[in-house]
């Protein structure tokens, strides 16, 4: 299977969870227990995300206001980081000179839009970064730099043309607010039941989070509330005893999902400074 029919089929993922005391569709909002208050906080912070949700920064710059870390890491390696900058206007630019072969419509199907996100600067870090300046906590990326050299080069070449893009975009579709409710109802159960993990990347997400805990118990040795951004997946308590949660757990970190946020009020820390991703807000 190509590289491009991977992010294809990735894009077509049918939509799973329901039941009780899980998130609802889009728009809904169901906190099944009270977030604690920052004073009785643990010294570690989990967050897991959906890469790619269009309410991920405004619901990131909550959850960083209510809980105020003094240190932030994001589930992205410093290769990583320096590509996107290098390259992300040239992504962009290909992105949208092939959008313009295609039917209007073509720009609002879940698998363009979760394309565009990707070639984005993650919001993960987007907003690590920005409250980080607007509050001065620092921020680190946290990965192995391996996945990001093998994969980010073949965005232009595989991603980013007019074949793929016209295949994406002949998928099943949804919206993405929807899907990106299923992947954090999907999540909620996951955590629930903490099931058996199977798939052929398993294993370089074992070494990824292996990488991530020994750094993160290293930063918590210094004292400070450390709040940490990553896929929800990589936080997920899996039977066979790998994901964050459970390498980390004689810390005792508080764990939760990023969509928690929604059942937070807002305070006037809780909204972004003047200017800053404003157009992400607004999603």
């Amino acid at each position: 299977m190509s590289y491009s029919a991977k992010i294809t089929q990735a894009a077509c993922q049918t939509l799973t969870g329901g039941g009780e005391g899980v998130w609802g569709r889009a728009g809904e909002s169901f906190f099944p227990v009270p977030l604690p208050l920052p004073d009785h906080l643990p010294n570690l912070v989990l967050v897991g995300t959906v890469h790619g949700d269009p309410a991920g920064y405004a619901r990131a710059w909550r959850l960083l206001s209510h809980f105020q870390p003094g240190f932030i890491t994001v589930e992205i390696s410093p290769f990583s980081v320096r590509y996107r900058r290098k390259h992300e206007g040239r992504w962009r630019r290909l992105l949208w000179q092939a959008l313009a072969q295609l039917p209007p419509s073509a720009r609002g199907h879940l698998a363009i839009r979760r394309l565009q996100a990707q070639v984005e600067m993650p919001f993960e870090l987007r907003a690590a970064r920005d409250w980080g300046e607007a509050y001065r906590v620092p921020w680190r990326p946290l990965d192995l730099e391996g996945p990001a050299r093998r994969h980010l080069p073949r965005y232009e070449t595989e991603l980013l043309n007019l074949e793929n893009l016209h295949a994406l975009s002949a998928t099943e579709d949804v919206s993405l607010e929807d899907w990106v409710a299923g992947e954090y109802r999907r999540a909620r159960g996951d955590w629930r039941r903490a099931p058996w993990r199977v798939g052929p990347q398993e294993d370089e997400a074992r070494r990824r989070e292996a990488f991530q805990a020994r750094r993160l118990r290293h930063l918590t040795s210094g004292g400070v509330r450390i709040l940490h951004l990553g896929g929800w997946e990589h936080l997920a308590p899996w039977r066979d005893g790998s994901g964050l949660t459970a390498a980390l757990a004689d810390l005792r970190p508080l764990a939760l999902l990023l969509a928690d946020a929604d059942g937070l009020g807002t305070t006037a820390m809780d909204l972004p400074e003047p200017g800053l991703d404003a157009a992400a807000i607004s999603c």
